[in-house]
């Protein structure tokens, strides 16, 4: 659901908050930074998502791939439930 992205996102920062910091004490790193792309079933992302995109380099146009594939995928998953067969 599109109303939980941003507790989920909250979520998953909480849940890695520790293994980043065990990471990056591990790797003796001065700095680590995490990066989430949370992405509904429906291709909707958070606010934070493009801000996170910038930090990380990659170009805004994996947004789109990213929002096909996961549109792609829940057809499938659609599909699979209602017994029809998959896509080509």
């Amino acid at each position: 659901m599109t109303h939980n992205l941003p507790r989920t996102e909250a979520e998953k920062i909480t849940k890695y908050d520790n293994l980043s910091l065990e990471i990056k004490n591990i790797r003796k790193l001065k700095n680590l930074y995490v990066y989430f792309s949370v992405i509904s079933a429906e291709g909707v992302v958070t606010e934070n998502f493009l801000k996170h995109l910038e930090k990380t380099g990659l170009t805004k146009n994996i947004l789109g791939v990213g929002q096909k594939a996961i549109l792609l995928q829940t057809c499938d998953t659609v599909r699979k439930f209602l017994g029809n067969a998959p896509s080509p």
